[in-house]
């Protein structure tokens, strides 16, 4: 008989403080996979590990990164430790369509993808959740969105420009455009995890707060549970 999630995660948080759980419990409740992030072939480390620490920074649980020409790096000095509280999806099978691969998985979970693109259709000002789960999807640092998800996509957005540089920083633009999303999505109070979601990530994540010693806790905890 499998072992109740709950109450393994119960039997786990003993071992935490309560400052911890706390920490974990409020983060928890404040996060969504309603919005995502999609990296396509961001080549920098540092720009990966700026765009992962911006994602856990606004409550986004999902990023899916992309391998089409280039493998991402992660910089942990830059994510600082962002990296172990968001779900990273890889797709980096050589010889294999990894963006088409990623883009058919959000397209069956019903997300309505967005593209980021100078001469997108909508302004930054003008975008809105419309109801759909979200996926944003960032381009590499020289060539941008690639032209085969601006032709997945269902709409792209541009962020109005003033001066003579030509474009932001691919993590700069990403959280501008995340920030207004998620802004978007929390106002219309569908963005919460499941209770099934919850328990979950808190799973995962006291393992995580537990550090070196948690699989031989958990193991004691599971062998305990099923010798009742």
């Amino acid at each position: 008989m499998p072992i109740d999630k709950k109450v393994l995660l119960d039997a786990l948080q003993n071992h935490l403080t309560p400052e911890r759980i706390a920490g974990i419990n409020r983060v928890l409740h404040q996060r969504t996979r309603k919005l995502c992030l999609v990296l396509e072939d961001i080549r920098k480390e540092h720009n990966t590990g700026a765009l992962l620490r911006t994602a856990d920074i606004l409550g986004i649980q999902d990023v899916h990164l992309v391998s089409q020409h280039y493998e991402p790096k992660l910089a942990e000095a830059i994510a600082k430790g962002s990296a172990n509280w968001v779900s990273l999806h890889r797709y980096q099978a050589r010889e294999a369509d990894n963006l088409q691969e990623c883009l058919d998985h959000l397209k069956s979970q019903d997300y309505q993808l967005i593209v980021a693109d100078p001469d997108g259709e909508i302004a930054l000002e003008d975008l809105s959740y419309q109801g759909k789960p979200m996926a944003l999807l960032m381009g590499s640092e020289w060539e941008g969105v690639s032209a085969q998800a601006k032709e997945a996509a269902d709409l792209s957005v541009r962020i109005p420009q003033y001066g003579f540089t030509q474009s932001f920083n691919v993590s700069v633009a990403a959280a501008l455009i995340l920030q207004k999303l998620g802004a978007s999505l929390r106002k219309s109070g569908d963005w919460s995890l499941s209770q099934e979601e919850v328990l979950d990530l808190a799973l995962d994540w006291t393992m995580q707060k537990l550090g070196d010693r948690a699989w031989k806790i958990r193991e004691k905890i599971e062998n305990d549970l099923l010798n009742r």
